[in-house]
């Protein structure tokens, strides 16, 4: 899958099954499409894999896409990735304070 491809995923077909999100999403989130991707399409990432209702690859990887790009600070507790910020609205509020979008 190319990356317009996967932006289409991400952005247009809310009917694709979810390994087909997924994968889109790893397209997208890669640190060479970084300057390619904005922090918008990221955001639609988190969404579409808190479809699930459940920590899945889609929203992991655009959450750590996220914090990458933002370099927005992680809280460790020890346990890994427990720490991860997969809400869309969390991030777009963040976003918003750190004039990024």
């Amino acid at each position: 899958m190319d990356l317009q491809q996967s932006k289409d995923v991400i952005m247009k077909e809310r009917d694709a099954p979810f390994g087909r999100v997924a994968n889109a999403a790893i397209v997208l989130c890669l640190p060479e499409n970084a300057g390619k991707v904005s922090l918008l399409e990221l955001i639609e990432c988190l969404k579409r894999g808190n479809e699930l209702k459940r920590m899945n690859l889609a929203s992991e990887y655009a959450a750590l896409a996220l914090y990458a790009r933002t370099k927005r600070q992680r809280h460790h507790d020890g346990v890994p990735y427990k720490d991860l910020i997969t809400d869309a609205d969390n991030w777009l509020a963040y976003l918003k304070e750190q004039h990024l979008i």
